[in-house]
């Protein structure tokens, strides 16, 4: 071998030696992969209440709300709503809660740690009651519910395919009335799109209910902030930060 070939074969040797190195920090340094799906993704600067929400509402850890508030001696229903996050705009706050506004209640801003309806489930609506109900106007193969609603504690569940909001409190509104459950557990999903429009019809359907039974507590509650649908809505909330509210 020359010494040209030499160097040449040591100039080769040099090159694919860089482009190992700089591969591998372009790869680490520069090139992220995504674990999660876009809408799973946090924002940086949308977890940090405004001083108008801090000063206006009780705010509450991620501790579960219904062993926070459940009154033992009264019936007590449990309702996760669906995409219902905490705007930025705290007026649409305001006209959501206003649905509320006939019921004795009181209003609270409440931690979510993840944003997917199933850990709200988790979360929220375990029971140690054995006289319990949950209620789904959907498949029990959604989100596995077949696998882990028997976990929760209810002793009946009724899932309802395709059903609506309006459907399902309707059998919530029929359940009241026979009076033969203690606790009883609804999650929504007509709002899942992160439409408001929705979301207030539920909200007011829910609120019709309470106060058919004054004597019947309710926990209301949002599931997470709107993470389907049109990737603006969605930055429209809070990430971690669901209204709540209890009724009578």
């Amino acid at each position: 071998m020359t010494i040209f070939q030499k160097i040449g074969f040591g100039i080769f040797i040099v090159l694919v030696a860089f482009a190992v190195v700089f591969s591998y920090l372009i790869s680490a340094q520069y090139i992220k992969p995504s674990y999660k799906p876009w809408h799973m993704q946090p924002r940086v600067d949308a977890d940090s209440l405004t001083a108008e929400y801090a000063d206006n509402y009780e705010l509450l850890g991620k501790g579960q709300l219904f062993r926070r508030f459940a009154d033992t001696s009264r019936i007590t229903v449990n309702i996760l709503v669906d995409a219902w996050g905490v705007p930025f705009d705290t007026a649409l706050l305001r006209k959501d809660f206003s649905a509320f506004k006939e019921v004795p209640h009181k209003e609270y801003l409440h931690y979510r740690l993840v944003n997917r309806t199933r850990h709200a489930e988790f979360a929220e609506l375990k029971t140690n009651d054995t006289n319990g109900l949950y209620l789904f106007g959907g498949d029990s193969l959604e989100y596995g519910r077949n696998l882990y609603i028997d976990s929760l504690g209810y002793s009946a569940r009724v899932f309802c395919q395709k059903c609506s909001d309006s459907s399902m409190i309707t059998s919530l509104d029929s359940a009241l009335f026979f009076g033969t459950v203690k606790t009883l557990a609804l999650t929504t999903q007509g709002s899942r799109d992160g439409d408001r429009e929705k979301l207030r019809i539920t909200l007011n359907l829910i609120a019709e209910v309470a106060r058919k039974y004054p004597k019947v507590q309710f926990i209301v509650q949002g599931t997470h902030r709107p993470t389907l649908g049109d990737p603006k809505i969605r930055r429209e909330s809070f990430t971690h930060w669901v209204p709540a509210v209890v009724l009578n």
